[in-house]
């Protein structure tokens, strides 16, 4: 029976258990677990903002996994791989919907997972399938506080319009009023003469009528008094 030296184990030893890290390192960086539980399923998402690593997947509110893993893919447009490490008891299948929410409006993102109704065939380890991002709350919120800041800021340049408005009526009216007060002082001051200026015409038309008829009862006299 062969007898190994105590430096010889140790020596075996340093060797053999840096080998079996090195072994269930890249077998959990390739995504495999040592009993098989887990699958990978790879997400395709747009951005990065609502993505990160440690983002819970869940089933109707139920964690059965989360994402491990973000890499970029440059072809045919920019987009990203989202690895989330699944439950294999989970079943998956194709064409199912995976949102991205908020789980409130200051919590974490989530991926919520939902089976078709009609269920197709089952996912299977390193398929794809499309992430699809919900508008959260907090979002919807912003966009509702924008809208009331643009609906006020309407509000009172429209209320300036009115009472700007309303001065402009106010010197309109005031201008109008002295206009017509002119315009009755004029109108008075014509009749008055208007009146005399008939009153005039009344008297040399009186004057006229009655040369007149002096020139028609004796000619000669009003002939020869011009003369002398």
């Amino acid at each position: 029976m062969v007898k190994f030296e105590k430096n010889e184990i140790r020596v075996g030893l340093f060797i053999l258990i840096p080998g079996i890290i090195l072994l269930i390192f890249t077998t959990l960086k390739l995504g495999y677990s040592i009993a098989s539980s887990t699958i990978d399923i790879y997400l395709k998402i747009d951005s990065l903002t609502s993505v990160k690593k440690g983002t819970p997947v869940k089933i109707k509110g139920y964690t059965i996994g989360r994402v491990v893993e973000l890499k970029p893919v440059y072809k045919p447009t920019l987009h990203f791989l989202a690895t989330m490490r699944i439950e294999r008891e989970i079943e998956l299948y194709e064409n199912c919907s995976a949102v991205i929410l908020n789980q409130n409006v200051i919590g974490d993102p989530a991926i919520e997972i939902k089976n078709p109704e009609k269920k197709g065939e089952a996912l299977i380890n390193h398929d794809i399938i499309e992430g699809i991002e919900y508008v959260n709350l907090e979002a919807v919120l912003q966009d509702v506080h924008l809208l009331l800041s643009t609906l006020t800021g309407t509000v009172n340049m429209f209320k300036d319009i009115t009472i700007d408005s309303r001065n402009n009526l106010r010197v309109l009216v005031s201008d109008l009023s002295v206009s017509v007060r002119k315009l009755k002082e004029i109108l008075d001051d014509s009749q008055k003469d208007i009146v005399t200026l008939l009153s005039s015409f009344r008297q040399t038309s009186e004057v006229m009528t009655e040369i007149s008829k002096e020139f028609k009862k004796n000619p000669m006299k009003f002939l020869f008094e011009g003369k002398k």
